[in-house]
């Protein structure tokens, strides 16, 4: 009996002591998994937000190698071009695509917090296709010298109006109600031009975001404005007859003799002013 307990005596701080490890191991490994999962956690936004600067930057790149392989404008340069914004858009479709982007941030967190490499390369593989998504709805619009060209998706057909059909255009501003981007919430604003053609029929271009694009939108504008200008003083002077082409004083014309004499001296003048300024110096350096 002595002797049996002398060694419940000794075996009892044996146990103690290895009580004391065990839990302390428990401990140690509990703190180590809610540290691993607390920087898991952080680590999420993070990765998310890097699926959406992977596709920010592939996107642009292969946009501007897109726009510089098949322009909108066919057999003569663009003067002036603006798109529609994915991050800034209020938009519904473009919300998507900003979607799939994070959407293979995530994929790739999900990767690294349970070890399953697949899942890893798919978020990889998912953002080149958040970039498909987003050329598969990419709207643009460009003006030349004789055209206004504006896309609606690459591979869709390619609208080419002819700048004398158009009778004129406004840029329209407007408040995107229920929209949201990651820039600017739920306060965004957008534009689009608009032109009205010579039947009265109304095309809308592509909306894109006013706080970013207005410029780009404004430049087009512009561009349009000055050649429909140009376009409507050409057609002026060909209606405007020559000296030759008008009746002498006295004819019979449908016309009064007032109008017959105004129409030849405003013709007279005109053939003056295009007359060489040299030969008029000459003229003066010899009368002195």
């Amino acid at each position: 009996m002595d002797l049996i307990h002398r060694w419940q005596t000794v075996r009892r701080p044996q146990c103690a002591v290895e009580a004391s490890l065990v839990s302390d191991r428990s401990c140690r490994t509990c703190i180590f998994t809610g540290v691993k999962w607390f920087q898991l956690v952080l680590a999420l936004p993070f990765m998310a937000a890097f699926g959406v600067a992977g596709h920010a930057l592939l996107a642009r790149g292969v946009k501007a190698v897109l726009w510089s392989w098949s322009p909108l404008a066919t057999g003569e340069p663009e003067a002036a071009s603006y798109q529609r914004q994915v991050y800034h858009t209020a938009d519904p479709a473009m919300l998507q695509v900003v979607g799939a982007a994070a959407g293979a941030g995530v994929l790739m967190w999900l990767g690294m917090a349970t070890g399953f490499s697949l899942l890893g390369w798919l978020g990889v593989l998912a953002v080149p296709g958040a970039v498909a998504l987003d050329v598969q709805r990419w709207e643009r619009v460009a003006v030349s010298a004789h055209h206004l060209w504006f896309q609606r998706g690459w591979g869709s057909k390619v609208h080419q109006v002819v700048l004398e059909n158009i009778r004129d255009l406004s840029v329209e501003e407007s408040e995107a109600e229920g929209g949201f981007t990651l820039r600017h919430g739920r306060r965004n604003r957008l534009v689009r031009l608009s032109v009205r053609m010579h039947d009265k029929r109304v095309v809308a271009l592509p909306k894109t975001d006013a706080h970013g694009g207005l410029d780009a939108v404004e430049a087009v504008a512009n561009m349009l404005r000055q050649r429909l200008q140009q376009i409507r003083e050409r057609d002026l002077s060909r209606r405007r007859p020559a000296i030759d082409e008008l009746p002498p004083p006295g004819a019979p014309d449908s016309v009064g003799p007032d109008d017959n004499e105004l129409q030849r001296a405003l013709a007279r003048l005109r053939a003056q002013a295009a007359a060489p300024r040299p030969a008029k110096a000459a003229a003066k350096a010899r009368a002195r």
